[in-house]
C-alpha cells in the first residue's frame, strides 16, 4: 500500500531558533574543550568510565576530538532529518488536517533531542577533561540513568503532545 503524506512547508519558530542556539553553544563548548585539552592535557588521557563514574580505560588526548566529531554530525543529520517530516513515523494517521500539527510537534521532539544528546556529549566531555587533569568531578552511578531518564522524558512528552494533537 502506498501511502502519501501531504509535504508541509513548516518555517522555524523564535522557540526552534533558540533551541538549535543552544545545540550550537553546546557545539562550541565541546571544541572550545578539546582545543583547549589539545594543549594542556597530558599525552594519555581517562577515555572510558565504569557505572561508579571512575576511569577503567586510557588512551591518547586524540580521543578528545570523537565526541565534538560525533556531536557535529549528529547535529548536521538531525537538522537534515527537519527537512522531511512528511517521511517520519507517527503514532496518528497523517492527513491534511493534522499534518502542519503533527510535523512541527515531530521536528520540535527532534530539536530537543539534539540539543540534549550535544549537552551529555559535552558532559562527558568536559569529565574527561576534569578527570585528566585530577580535578575528579564525577556524577558516578547517576549519569546513565539520568541520561535515560532525560532522553525517555523528552520522547515521552512530545509523543504524548502528538497524540493529543491528533
Amino acid at each position: 500500500m502506498s501511502y502519501q503524506r501531504p509535504v508541509v512547508f513548516i518555517s522555524e519558530s523564535t522557540q526552534d531558533r533558540r533551541v538549535s542556539d543552544i545545540a550550537i553553544a553546546g557545539l562550541v563548548v565541546l571544541f572550545v574543550v578539546a582545543i583547549y585539552g589539545w594543549f594542556v592535557l597530558p599525552d594519555t588521557i581517562p577515555i572510558h568510565f565504569g557505572f561508579d563514574g571512575r576511569p577503567n580505560a586510557w588512551g591518547s588526548k586524540r580521543m578528545l576530538w570523537i565526541l565534538p566529531g560525533l556531536a557535529l554530525f549528529f547535529y548536521g543529520f538531525l537538522t537534515y532529518l527537519n527537512r522531511t517530516p512528511h517521511k517520519f513515523n507517527y503514532l496518528v494517521p497523517i492527513d491534511e488536517n493534522n499534518a502542519r500539527r503533527q510535523y512541527v510537534i515531530a521536528l520540535s521532539m527532534l530539536n530537543w533531542l539534539k540539543v540534549e544528546l550535544i549537552w551529555i556529549f559535552a558532559f562527558m566531555q568536559c569529565l574527561m577533561y576534569s578527570q585528566a587533569t585530577s580535578q575528579s568531578f564525577s556524577w558516578g552511578i547517576w549519569f546513565v540513568p539520568v541520561f535515560f531518564l532525560v532522553v525517555l522524558g523528552t520522547v515521552t512528552y512530545w509523543l504524548r503532545q502528538s497524540l493529543q494533537a491528533r
